[in-house]
């Protein structure tokens, strides 16, 4: 897959700044820094981290508002108020669980102090507040409607090179018992999960996914999970095992590629350690053979 110098999530970025400039200068007298900027940086990756961010940016927004206003009040040094208020922003914001909004809750907090001539100190906390509160609600609108992420492409992206890397390392750990690039088999099933996890946080919202292809990942990923175990199973072999003609013969079909076994085990002949190889392997070779069988979807069927 090409990178694309300039993505959707920067053309999206654009499009809110736009409209955050165009709102800031219809509801005040000068343009908003804090409306913008709010808007800015809550730009998601998915719709749901846009919701469930944002709700957590507007609590972080009235935390910063409240604890700003507050310090503008306290008869002490424009920076030590400021440095306290950063302070006790930050803790509100770790007991909360919204360490995500402590950024624009602490920027929020300098605003604030640093504050304006021409209004009162609480007038002018509530005007930055409700400002940051439109910039984060421009951006999760802009999000969802203007081109959402496609999370199923993702996970299809996501499974197509776990398929690649799995072929290639279960040759790997078989045939030159190299289990070096087992990790690389664990970083794809995570990556798979966590953009599955993505899709499947999205359902509720969007309903636009194929009812079927999300039941199909969700047994290939099931299926990309045994095929992680039983690779590790068989690292674990004991040298000199020797593998079935049953095994050697799928094997050779499923990866495409000799397997370099010249010497085979019967049932009768097995050791144990050669019978809990075979065993693993069986399991291996049916958990690929899953994997890598191919699927084609009817676009825009049976949609949640």
């Amino acid at each position: 897959m090409k990178n694309r110098l300039i993505g959707m999530r920067t053309i999206k970025t654009a499009i809110v700044v736009i409209i955050s400039y165009f709102v800031s200068s219809l509801i005040n007298d000068e343009l908003s820094f804090a409306l913008i900027y709010a808007a800015v940086i809550c730009i998601e990756t998915s719709v749901v981290s846009s919701f469930k961010i944002g709700y957590n940016r507007v609590l972080g927004t009235a935390v910063g508002g409240v604890i700003g206003l507050v310090m503008t009040y306290l008869p002490i040094y424009g920076g030590i108020a400021m440095a306290l208020g950063i302070i006790i922003t930050i803790i509100f914001c770790n007991l909360l669980n919204i360490k995500k909004a402590t950024g624009i809750a602490i920027t929020l907090v300098i605003i604030i102090i640093m504050g304006s001539s021409d209004t009162t100190p609480a007038v002018y906390a509530m005007q930055r507040t409700l400002d940051t509160v439109i910039g984060i609600v421009i951006a999760t609108i802009v999000n969802m409607l203007i081109y959402p992420p496609d999370q199923m492409k993702r996970v299809r992206e996501s499974f197509n090179t776990y398929r690649h890397t799995a072929r290639k390392v279960v040759g790997d750990v078989v045939i030159f018992s190299i289990d070096e690039s087992l990790a690389s088999l664990t970083a794809g099933l995570d990556d798979l999960k966590d953009k599955f996890n993505s899709l499947n946080k999205e359902l509720p919202i969007l309903r636009k996914y194929d009812k079927e292809e999300f039941d199909y990942y969700t047994q290939m990923i099931e299926a990309s999970e045994k095929v992680l175990i039983y690779a590790e199973a068989i690292s674990l072999s004991e040298p000199g095992v020797r593998m079935t003609v049953d095994n050697n013969q799928k094997l050779t079909k499923l990866l495409s590629r000799d397997t370099q076994q010249s010497e085979f085990v019967t049932p009768e002949s097995s050791t144990r350690e050669d019978m809990i190889y075979n065993y693993n392997l069986a399991k291996l070779i049916s958990a690929m053979e899953k994997v890598l069988r191919e699927r084609v979807f009817v676009t825009d069927h049976n949609k949640f």
